[in-house]
């Protein structure tokens, strides 16, 4: 009996001995992987023959070659391709392997003959084969589309690295049919708070986000400060002053079309929010982003300070649920007001992004260091001596900046080697694009952190590792060499590990100023900051599934 081993090695055996017959002409291109390319080809000898009679004298003794196009984002018509090459071929059939110096492109190739007056006469084209890239790609987005079981819920997300608090969401709302749409006002009343104040910021981009969720938010709140006068000795009176047209204006809207939720914000705006929901019979929410035991640091024997307690302990007693941003604030509300402890629910406030979101556009900052603002700028941050290589990336920039015409080096810090490196910058003309700054403040360094493209390392001894992790907690790669021992820096994830040698030194910069860690280094920047601080994504998905579980709860079907 054959066995299924035995069966194929027959099929093999005839294959190899008695090969069909190619009766048409044929060629076929594949990628082999995304720098290697293979193409098999059989021609006739009756095509060739008509395609040399058709050229007249100049096919007569054309060369049969195959032609390897570009065709990547056009609709190839024989002519325009980005770039070809060609390759002579010996006989009527066969197979050969090229190499790819440029992945990610849609190539096709043809075979025919090369005529002495220059034209190329096809007589079969291939298929278009795409050739993968060889690296993640560098489009690399952070938003995505949250679909709840049952397609329920669908709305966009801004930060796929929030998936735990839509996870959370998803779960909480499983039981609960989707509203349609959570119509909330949210009411922020603060007559001495600033156009760019944190509170009304966060109030304003809360509301658009919670839009986005399907909710129908409309916000009331007092201008900014300096549009009207304040009394400075009664700021109560000057408040409920001021939350008069707030109060007046909610209740018309109401009229029009009623709302579900109200949502003041601190103890500012819980004054119209506690009447209006008397009024209006509607559930209130309050966010206490601080208490006045807070803000006082606990002394509350001057009688503002003890007046704003008490407006604070009516908001916490007549709202249906008091959202607050630490479990430290929770603490004080349940000790200080008697809050009942299922109604205090903690919702993180956003902080802030940082130093680098305040430091600006990287262009405007380099301007500042009178730098090319549309140029990359590679930094070195140590001091200029032969431990820590500096006279190594020197080097390594004079041929650099042969083949690249704008890249820029900045070098911060002071050594022995400071002088004689800046001299040898200018000698080769490079001196306005190998800036020298000496030792450097922290305000100084963050910022040229923030301008520059990537940090360059490349000691040939080891190493602190504190400016390779800063430049890696800024979204920066980070080149650096095996001698200098800093594990922070994975090779091709967050940087790149190279040899202490001028030519290693250049293929490192060369290849990073190709911007191929881009995806991953913003994959990285963002999982940080998922961890390390809320975002406004998954805060927002915290406050639309509070609306939610709450307006089911009054309606009697569940319990917080």
């Amino acid at each position: 009996m054959l066995t299924q081993e035995r069966l194929r090695e027959i099929a093999w055996e005839i294959g190899q001995n008695y090969p069909i017959p190619c009766a048409t002409d044929t060629l076929v291109l594949n990628m082999v992987h995304p720098r290697l390319g293979h193409v098999h080809w059989h021609l006739r000898q009756e095509s060739l023959d008509r395609l040399r009679a058709a050229a007249g004298e100049a096919g007569r003794r054309a060369p049969l070659a195959i032609r390897f196009y570009d065709v990547t984002d056009v609709v190839f018509d024989g002519y325009n391709a980005h770039r070809f090459f060609d390759i002579d071929v010996g006989g009527l059939s066969g197979s050969y392997y090229f190499g790819v110096d440029e992945p990610g492109r849609h190539r096709l190739a043809e075979i025919g003959i090369r005529c002495g007056d220059g034209a190329f006469r096809a007589a079969v084209r291939s298929a278009t084969v795409f050739f993968d890239r060889d690296r993640a790609a560098g489009n690399f987005q952070l938003e995505g589309l949250f679909v709840s079981g049952g397609f329920k819920r669908v709305f966009p997300v801004e930060n796929i690295f929030d998936a735990p608090a839509y996870e959370r969401l998803n779960r909480e709302l499983a039981g609960i049919a989707p509203r349609g749409s959570v119509s909330v006002a949210m009411l922020f009343v603060d007559p001495w708070a600033e156009a760019d104040s944190p509170l009304r910021v966060l109030t304003t981009q809360l509301a658009e986000r919670l839009r986005r969720f399907g909710g129908e938010v409309t916000q009331f709140a007092t201008p900014p400060a300096g549009v009207q006068a304040h009394d400075a000795d009664d700021p109560l009176a000057t408040l409920d002053a001021a939350a008069r047209p707030i109060y007046a204006a909610l209740l018309a809207a109401h009229r029009e079309r009623p709302f579900e939720l109200l949502h003041a914000h601190d103890w500012y705006s819980a004054g119209v929010g506690l009447a209006a929901a008397e009024a209006l019979r509607l559930p209130l929410i309050l966010s206490l982003h601080s208490t006045e035991h807070e803000r006082a640091q606990g002394n509350l024997s001057h009688p503002l300070a003890a007046a704003i307690v008490d407006r604070e302990r009516a908001a916490v007693h007549g709202a249906e649920v008091v959202v607050v941003p630490h479990s430290a604030t929770r603490q004080q509300v349940l000790s200080l007001f008697g809050a009942a402890g299922e109604r205090v629910v903690v919702i993180p406030d956003i902080v802030d992004a940082g130093d680098a979101g305040r430091q600006g556009d990287p262009g405007e900052v380099k301007r500042n260091f009178q730098l090319n603002p549309q140029a990359p700028l590679v930094l070195f941050a140590a001091e200029v001596s032969h431990a820590a290589g500096a006279d190594l990336l020197m080097e390594a920039a004079t041929i650099v900046c042969r083949s690249h015409g704008t890249v820029q080096f900045a070098f911060a810090g002071d050594g022995p080697l400071r002088g004689e490196l800046e001299a040898r910058a200018w000698h080769v003309g490079l001196g306005y694009r190998c800036r020298f700054f000496g030792d450097v403040t922290q305000g100084m360094f963050d910022a040229l952190l923030h301008a520059c493209d990537f940090v360059v390392i490349p000691a040939r001894t080891w190493q602190d590792a504190a400016v390779a992790q800063a430049a890696i907690d800024s979204g920066r790669p980070v080149l650096t060499t095996h001698q200098a021992g800093i594990r922070c820096v994975v090779h091709g994830q967050n940087g790149l590990v190279t040899y202490d040698n001028p030519g290693s030194i250049v293929w490192g910069v060369q290849e990073l100023l190709a911007n191929p860690l881009q995806a991953s280094m913003r994959r990285l920047t963002a999982k940080k900051r998922a961890t390390e601080a809320p975002s406004l994504e998954s805060v927002t998905a915290q406050h639309y599934l509070l609306y939610e579980i709450l307006l089911h709860r009054l309606e009697g079907a569940v319990r917080v």
